[in-house]
């Protein structure tokens, strides 16, 4: 006997496309990403869907096949039309249509490591603020369902290249924190490790030992441990056979020197090498942690499959093994950790040790993938133009007696000069760090560009530090005399620096450390490093690319990950015949 239908045919089909746009407007209302609440929206409705209209299918897996399509279709073409109607929040940014429809699209595109240049390009193309991102919720499906505005803070985005807008977004009074870390760590994880903590009084509350790990009196007392770090690399490199790879030895340096900093010692990586693989796996993780972080909901599911992120989870876990062993054993020096576990008991309130093994693999990758990548680059710098490499080799030979103290590298002008250069050109955090306005705020002025609440924002650094409008002339070329004086800039370089009317110089918009009450903790010790590092390896060793090397391959071997992945740098090293300096072997 056939069925009598509820509904006529054609207001089945209206009542299956009503479905589809409610779904829409739940997820766009509501924060759901919990599988057992989103599934049954998503299959189980149009599932039952499918029972209303079986009388007029010949079977219910007809019906069903009429039903599905049709509902998701209604929901997706909804979300759509949403994302790029004039009642979205962003709507008067501009952007690409794709990155306005899906989050996914520059999910994908950041696995490429080009995401930076990406930036660049939009920027040029429609102007200093662009819409990045559509509506999100952290549901299963939020990569096509929406959110409100005033719901949770999703990638609902807005990438901007504006030096007004620094001070609003990362200075004293900025935006906390956005979403982005949420999907690279574990929900689990309670405690997270200060990077990732969004909540301003939280953040202020964790920061407090790690500014007294910084200090000037702290720094003071690291650089025995650099200066011996240094003095191995430099005997190390020239024990090599040419080519060098520098990439590989400056990042083993840099792993070395932080574990002496932060966990009393226990790394020899320039001895050694990467035997372990530590350094492998603290690359080969942020390819699946930029992506997560894009989409942070997926992170949060994904990180509770076992096998998901293998290389990124077991990072962590070693560093939260040193962090642990750390905290069972009394280090020869005050370290970083000393710092962190409050040895000297100064905080009002001790840090459990939760917090202190929180920050275990925050200070491997902060103080040593950055600082690794700084000096790096700036020897790319240094041997792509050889007269910035002999103006600096003339200022450290001219001061070799005591050139090992670290106040009086602060004070070298060329020195600082290219150190700088090399960050403004290549800053270690390429893309910048999200932010979001408070809840309840409405939202703020960024410069001239207003951020609803609920939605993100960024700078991208390396946007804004090639701005012509903030670093003229040559805004693309390396050329530390524009941290000079005038008088020295037009001396060294006169016919680029003559005219005073083209020379910009906006510091405000040097940024490669963020700014702010979330700037780097670590600071002044890269500086520090950085300092140390190149003037023992200029004045006791020379630097020249390999002939065979094409220096286009190091923009191109370049990723952007959150973190700056390098090529290999094959690199020409040969002991100075100097007075004042000897390699021993």
């Amino acid at each position: 006997m056939d069925q009598v239908p509820l509904l006529p045919h054609l207001d089945t089909l209206l009542t299956v496309v009503g479905a589809g746009i409610a779904v829409h407007l739940i997820f766009k209302k509501s924060e759901i990403y919990e599988p057992l609440v989103a599934l049954p929206l998503i299959f189980g409705l149009p599932l039952a869907l499918a029972f209303l209209y079986l009388p007029h299918a010949a079977s219910f897996s007809k019906a069903a096949l009429v039903v599905f399509p049709l509902f998701w279709a209604s929901a997706l073409t909804s979300i759509a039309l949403y994302r790029i109607s004039p009642w979205h929040p962003l709507a008067k940014y501009p952007g690409p249509l794709l990155c306005k429809l899906s989050k996914f699209y520059l999910a994908f595109m950041s696995i490429g490591g080009k995401q930076h240049l990406y930036y660049a390009q939009l920027h040029e193309k429609y102007g200093d603020a662009v819409r990045i991102g559509p509506s999100y919720n952290p549901s299963l499906m939020s990569g096509l369902f929406g959110h409100s505005p005033h719901s949770y803070p999703g990638p609902n985005e807005i990438v901007i290249r504006d030096v007004n807008a620094v001070a609003p977004i990362l200075g004293n009074n900025g935006l906390p924190k956005g979403p982005f870390w949420d999907g690279r760590l574990p929900e689990k994880q309670v405690v997270k490790p200060l990077i990732a903590i969004r909540d301003k009084t939280e953040h202020t509350r964790r920061r407090r030992p790690w500014t007294r790990a910084f200090s000037t009196l702290a720094l003071k007392g690291y650089e025995e441990l650099v200066i011996k770090r240094v003095n191995q690399l430099v005997e190390t490199l020239a024990a090599q056979p040419n080519p060098v790879d520098l990439t590989k030895w400056i990042s083993y340096f840099a792993y070395d020197i932080m574990s002496d900093l932060a966990f009393g010692g226990g790394s020899e990586m320039m001895a050694e090498g990467d035997a372990s693989g530590l350094w492998h796996l603290l690359e080969a993780g942020q390819k699946n942690a930029i992506f997560m972080g894009q989409v942070p909901w997926l992170g949060k599911l994904f990180f509770r499959y076992p096998k998901f992120a293998e290389d990124l989870k077991a990072f962590r876990a070693h560093a939260t093994s040193r962090a642990v062993i750390r905290r069972k054993e009394i280090s020869p020096h005050k370290d970083i950790f000393h710092h962190l576990m409050d040895e000297d008991s100064v905080a009002s309130i001790p840090p459990t040790p939760e917090e202190v093994v929180s920050d275990g693999g925050l200070a491997i990758i902060a103080g040593s993938d950055t600082t690794s990548t700084a000096i790096t680059h700036l020897f790319y710098c240094l041997m792509t133009n050889p007269k910035a490499y002999q103006r600096l080799q003339k200022e450290i030979d001219e001061n070799s007696d005591n050139l090992m103290d670290g106040t009086k590298q602060a004070h070298m002008p060329y020195l600082n000069a290219a150190i700088n250069e090399a960050l403004r050109l290549f800053p270690p955090v390429l893309s910048g760090s999200q932010r979001t306005p408070d809840e309840g705020s409405g939202g703020k002025m960024l410069g001239s560009h207003f951020l609803p609440e609920g939605n993100n924002v960024f700078i991208s650094t390396y946007a804004l530090q090639r701005d012509p409008r903030c670093f003229s002339p040559l805004p693309d070329a390396f050329l530390p005399e524009r941290w000079l004086t005038e008088d020295e800039r037009i001396e060294l370089e006169p016919k680029i620096f003559s005219n005073p009317n083209e020379f910009v110089h906006n510091t405000n918009a040097f940024i490669p450390f963020s700014q702010g009450p979330t700037n780097c903790a670590g600071k002044n010790l890269a500086y520090l490093e950085m300092r140390m590092a190149v003037c023992m390896m200029i004045s006791r060793l020379e630097f020249k690319l390999d002939g065979k090397y094409n220096p286009q391959k190091w923009n191109d071997d370049m990723l952007d990950y959150f973190v700056t992945m390098k090529g290999v740098l094959p690199t020409i090293i040969t002991p100075r015949k100097t007075p004042n300096f000897e390699v021993h072997h």
